[in-house]
């Protein structure tokens, strides 16, 4: 009997929460979501590390550069491809043909070139001199996509100019 104030006692009330199957939909639906997303997060962290390694390079080489002319020095920049690794080195003199060591500092440690990323030299090093030249230097550095990066000196200048370049423009 229901009394005039109150309700049953005896009677249940819903329990509060979420049944089985709304925790597996919601399961289901954060699945899709994240297995649509992380190759996009892989893509986009690849393409950042590319971008950063090449203006590093890109860096490095206007450093050169420009030390070569302030100091009046001869200084060159080592790429060892098979070691996947580049270096900052002086003339021990004032010519190219001189012994090269290794520059002190920051700049002359050893770098090493992410295992995601592949380069193309035409050459083994680029030589900057004091009255502001450079050896004729071009690099083409990419990863697995389609897009990377272009680097080139300019012989007269020591300019080093870093350019956007796609897999079809490498030769």
């Amino acid at each position: 009997m229901i009394s005039p104030i109150g309700s049953d006692p005896h009677r249940q009330r819903p329990q509060a929460g979420f049944t089985l199957l709304e925790l597996l939909i919601v399961i289901l639906i954060l699945a899709v979501l994240v297995g649509v997303s992380v190759p996009q997060f892989r893509r986009t962290f690849r393409h950042l590390q590319l971008q950063v390694f090449a203006s590093d390079v890109a860096k490095l080489l206007t450093y050169a550069s420009r030390r070569a002319v302030a100091r009046g020095e001869v200084l060159r920049v080592n790429f060892d491809v098979e070691g996947r690794r580049y270096w900052l080195a002086m003339a021990q003199g004032t010519s190219p043909e001189d012994e090269f060591e290794k520059v002190s500092g920051k700049f002359g440690r050893i770098s090493s070139v992410p295992q995601s990323i592949s380069f193309e030299s035409s050459a083994r090093e680029v030589t900057f001199y004091p009255d502001g030249r450079a050896d004729r230097f071009e690099m083409f550095i990419f990863d697995d996509s389609q897009s990377g990066y272009r680097l080139v000196t300019d012989v007269r200048t020591g300019r080093v100019r870093l350019l956007e370049s796609h897999a079809r423009d490498r030769r």
